[in-house]
């Protein structure tokens, strides 16, 4: 392996000291291995205004971090009030999703990536940016009342779709394998189905 990283000297004048940098950079770049982050993510508390447009928490994501909400109270608008799952019975598609009227929704910054929140959900974030969360209405006339959102923002390592932090304490998987036990279903497809234990093996026994 060492041989890889050995550059000659011709190599090193012609590209002078920029090139002889990169070259080390990539060297180095090539032995590190990815790190979990096992500490229990923060827990931030967003109010969400009933008549407001898309309103900044103060909370950043990165791409492929796990973005877990869970809201709590009422909005109404001139006919009734709502919860966070809003009202099922009128779905608005509008904002690039389509979702209840009333209902709550998420964003990362500017980007054109809309979530619906709801009571409680987790999501993998599609971009990097702040967090921004509205009521999905049409028209602010008549909305008052406000939603109160506990967030936390926790690094997935693996991609599996399991923040790192509930891998090691609540799961026991590895932060850093989509499929610990190595029976071809993923540690989240493991954890959801329920029917089996995503530290031993599909077919060794539930």
């Amino acid at each position: 392996m060492k041989e890889i990283y050995r550059f000659s000297d011709s190599v090193i004048q012609r590209f002078g000291a920029l090139g002889s940098g990169l070259l080390l950079a990539l060297a180095i770049a090539g032995c590190t291995t990815p790190q979990a982050n096992p500490d229990r993510p923060e827990e931030h508390l967003v109010t969400v205004q009933a008549g407001q447009l898309w309103q900044p928490s103060g909370i950043s994501a990165n791409r492929g971090d796990i973005v877990h909400c869970v809201a709590t109270g009422q909005w109404s608008d001139s006919f009734a009030k709502y919860g966070a799952d809003g009202n099922p019975d009128n779905i608005k598609t509008h904002l690039g999703i389509s979702a209840p009227a009333c209902g709550l929704l998420m964003r990362l910054g500017d980007q054109t990536i809309v979530y619906f929140i709801g009571q409680e959900t987790n999501v993998v974030a599609g971009g990097s940016g702040e967090l921004k969360f509205r009521n999905n209405f049409s028209l602010p006339l008549g909305m008052s009342g406000a939603l109160k959102v506990r967030v936390t923002v926790a690094p997935d390592t693996d991609g599996d779709g399991i923040s790192d932090y509930e891998e090691i304490n609540t799961w026991k998987t590895n932060p850093l394998r989509v499929d610990s036990d190595g029976d071809s279903f993923s540690d989240l497809e493991e954890i959801n189905d329920r029917q089996y234990r995503p530290t031993v093996p599909a077919d060794t026994g539930p």
